[in-house]
């Protein structure tokens, strides 16, 4: 019973094998060339895990006001939301691709009226399912483009954490930089002041005959080079802050505003990261993942290429009734089936395979 069973599965069976054949080369991971570790100084090992190496950004920044500004960016940044929508392309992309592996099933209706010919006008009318160029993927093509589109969505989404991380590190900074304007222009004001006091004096003095034209022409120089630094520090300031409002895609709050006054930069106090780090701790950055993630697309399009050169095989199949007249069509139309397989060798496509 077996034996005569055998004969009438076996293509059936060889179909299924070759469906779950796969051109894709084996994916290996490029040798990093770095050591395994930072060299020990002064005979500190590392202890530190790789989840306490990276913190998140709300645990690593304590300061409040820090945070706020980076929840705000988060929010409304322009380049973020750029990010997201990419991401959600590649998602819509790989999709599509999921569903080429599946075949589509389409309602059709269609009808012709044309003269026979005795001079009558003949009708026909057909309705049903109709399954149009479904690839019978023998040869991975189909599987490997969507090992492609899902390399290509994590490069995505690798590429929105780096954009968020990056956004993160950009406001942080810019914050930082705004205090230290502040810090400076205070500096200059005041180094103003005393460059004005003095020139007073100076001027007092030359007006009594106690202090020559030189040192008057000396204390007015030094008092408009005050007057100078005070300018570019402001100007500086509302560069600064007009990066940040850049990387808020928002006017900065008032609240915050408020808090840039001398001093507050001293209060700001960052936490460091422990030193002799493990070098596998790089594998976590999200912009290596993505560019390891776009590699692995690539090596996945091969499969698809490799693939090209071997026959397609496409079946289109309809289900469903003809008539004569449309009233009839699904009462005494004639019901039936249409089974349409196609195989596509390439032979001469002037090298566009290779």
């Amino acid at each position: 019973m077996t034996e005569n069973l055998f004969p009438r599965f076996a293509p059936l069976a060889a179909a299924l094998l070759l469906a779950g054949c796969s051109l894709i080369p084996t994916y290996q991971r490029p040798a990093a060339p770095l050591p395994e570790q930072w060299p020990a100084s002064a005979g500190q090992q590392a202890s530190t895990s790789a989840a306490e190496a990276t913190p998140d950004w709300q645990t690593f920044f304590a300061d409040e006001s820090l945070r706020e500004l980076i929840g705000i960016a988060l929010a409304g940044n322009r380049d973020l939301r750029v990010a997201v929508l990419g991401l959600q392309q590649a998602r819509a992309q790989l999709g599509i691709r999921s569903a080429d592996q599946w075949p589509s099933v389409n309602a059709a209706l269609s009808g012709s009226r044309a003269p026979n010919g005795s001079g009558d006008i003949a009708s026909s009318y057909s309705g049903g399912l109709l399954l149009t160029a479904y690839e019978l993927d023998f040869f991975g093509r189909i599987a490997s483009l969507k090992e492609q589109a899902l390399a290509q969505y994590l490069a995505s989404e690798a590429g929105s954490r780096s954009a968020r991380i990056a956004l993160v590190a950009g406001v942080a900074q810019a914050w930082i930089a705004l205090l230290a304007d502040s810090e400076q222009q205070d500096l200059a004001r005041r180094t103003l002041a005393t460059r004005e006091d003095s020139l007073k004096l100076v001027r007092l003095r030359f007006e009594h005959g106690a202090a020559s034209e030189l040192e008057l022409r000396l204390a007015e120089s030094l008092a408009e080079s005050a007057r100078v630094a005070l300018e570019q520090s402001a100007r500086q300031r509302a560069q600064d802050e007009n990066a940040l409002v850049l990387l808020l895609g928002q006017p900065l709050p008032d609240s915050l505003r408020a808090l840039l006054q001398p001093g507050r930069l001293d209060a700001l106090q960052l936490p460091t990261l422990a030193a002799g780090l493990p070098s596998q701790l790089l594998a976590r950055r999200p912009d290596i993942q993505q560019a390891e993630q776009q590699l692995i697309a690539a090596n996945a399009s091969i499969g698809a290429a490799r693939a090209a050169f071997f026959p397609r095989i496409s079946l289109t199949a309809g289900f469903g009734s003809a008539s004569k007249e449309l009233s009839d069509l699904w009462r005494g139309g004639s019901w039936g089936y249409t089974l349409a397989p196609q195989l596509l060798l390439p032979i001469f496509d002037a090298g566009r395979n290779q």
